[in-house]
């Protein structure tokens, strides 16, 4: 919904007995709002009633007063800590707000570049790893710490692209982003050298004063990665042009940018990664080379984490046999004594991410994810009068909880 019809916020404002300079005003911005196809959003105040979220609390948020953030750390399959920054419930209902009604309004939608293909409605992994079923070569470039490179004054930009007004994007950007903690040893970033992190006064007005840094997209807010596609959009035109130039499909799924050639050579292929990774370079990003590379014809071919070597895309081996040994041991042993081999400490949780990896190959591999599906309800029979047990001492639970969507799927 982009808001109410013209003539009807013209009745309300004379209803309020609003001024007929101040009326036009806001019907301006509202008109510019409406043809730009995002929502009618006037200001500060405005959000907060929309998104029933206090005004002071968003204000105390914009202001840098508190960092309303759980912050934590999970292990990434291919090593290393991936650093999540959670909301809070009220932080994450109104940029859930912003997500849904502002960062998938169809004015931000057609700003995105067709290449990038995560997160907006309609996209996947699939449809991502697809497009490069049956190349011969495959260019991986990976972005380092990706959300975290983009910064508030580039999410500021990206609403100032909407046609929001100049201080409410503002607003929005700083609801859309959090403060990195400094270095352990004090030391400046590399990036703060960068004009989207350098914050200074002489160059740009802040009327809630000055901070002493900028901003990031945290990775975990429901916004972040819809911005990142809106700021990264231009560099896709840039990278896309590389691909046309050498006859190359290329697609992006947040960091992970991949080209893909149905015929060529490896001098051809190092030419067009040395020809992104300097368009990305000279942007302010880092690249990752532990996860960029080039696979030639004949290896096996992995985008997003799917096979893509046939004509379309598949699992890979050791993913359905990771997740057929975990039923085989659950079957056997038990699901309390595979949650310690696992180094697991909630059966719910355990559960619940075995299930959302089975109803992912079930997406991609329909024949082996019902198969898993029906192998896992068999192994979970034993615990059914502990599941029914548990629910009824949760009745509060509802079909979103996370509790009450296990059990549907294992016992439905």
């Amino acid at each position: 919904m982009l808001g109410p019809p013209l003539h009807t916020l013209r009745k309300e404002a004379q209803r309020r007995g609003f001024q007929a300079e101040y009326t036009d005003r806001l019907l301006a911005v509202a008109s510019t709002l409406q043809n730009s196809r995002v929502p009618t959003v006037f200001t500060l105040m405005h959000l907060a009633r929309l998104s029933n979220v206090s005004w002071k609390y968003l204000r105390s948020v914009v202001e840098r007063k508190i960092d309303d953030y759980r912050v934590f750390t999970i292990q990434k399959r291919s090593g290393g800590n991936r650093r999540i920054c959670s909301p809070s419930s009220t932080l994450r209902r109104v940029q859930t707000w912003i997500h849904r009604n502002i960062l998938c309004a169809a004015g931000s939608l057609a700003k995105i570049h067709a290449a990038s293909t995560a997160y907006a409605p309609g996209s996947s992994i699939r449809a991502n790893a697809k497009v490069h079923t049956g190349a011969a070569w495959i260019i991986k470039i990976d972005i380092k710490d990706f959300f975290e490179s983009i910064s508030e004054r580039q999410a500021y930009y990206a609403f100032r692209s909407l046609a929001y007004p100049a201080l409410l994007s503002f607003e929005l950007a700083r609801l859309c982003t959090r403060i990195a903690p400094p270095r352990d040893d004090g030391a400046q970033r590399k990036r703060d050298l960068l004009w989207r992190w350098n914050n200074d006064r002489a160059k740009t007005g802040n009327p809630y004063g000055l901070v002493q840094s900028v901003g990031h997209l945290p990775q975990g807010a429901p916004t972040s990665a819809m911005l990142a596609n809106l700021v990264f959009a231009a560099l896709d035109v840039r990278i896309n042009a590389i691909a046309q130039k050498h006859g190359a499909t290329y697609s992006r799924y947040a960091d992970d940018i991949v080209l893909s050639l149905t015929s060529g050579c490896r001098v051809e292929c190092a030419k067009i990664f040395r020809d992104v990774t300097s368009v990305i370079s000279h942007a302010g990003y880092r690249i990752n080379r532990s996860k960029s590379r080039i696979t030639p014809p004949g290896a096996r071919k992995i985008v997003t984490g799917l096979v893509t070597n046939d004509v379309t895309p598949r699992l890979p081996r050791e993913m359905k046999e990771d997740i057929m040994l975990s039923i085989y041991h659950i079957k056997k042993h038990g699901l309390l004594s595979h949650m310690e081999r696992r180094k697991s400490s909630s059966p719910l949780g355990y559960l619940n991410h075995l299930i959302g990896r089975i109803l992912f190959a079930q997406s991609i591999e329909n024949k082996f994810g019902s198969c898993a599906l029906n192998e896992l309800r068999v192994a979970m029979a034993p615990y059914r009068d502990l599941l029914d047990m548990a629910r009824m001492l949760n009745p509060k639970t509802s079909g979103s909880n996370d509790f009450t969507a296990l059990y549907l799927l294992v016992f439905p």
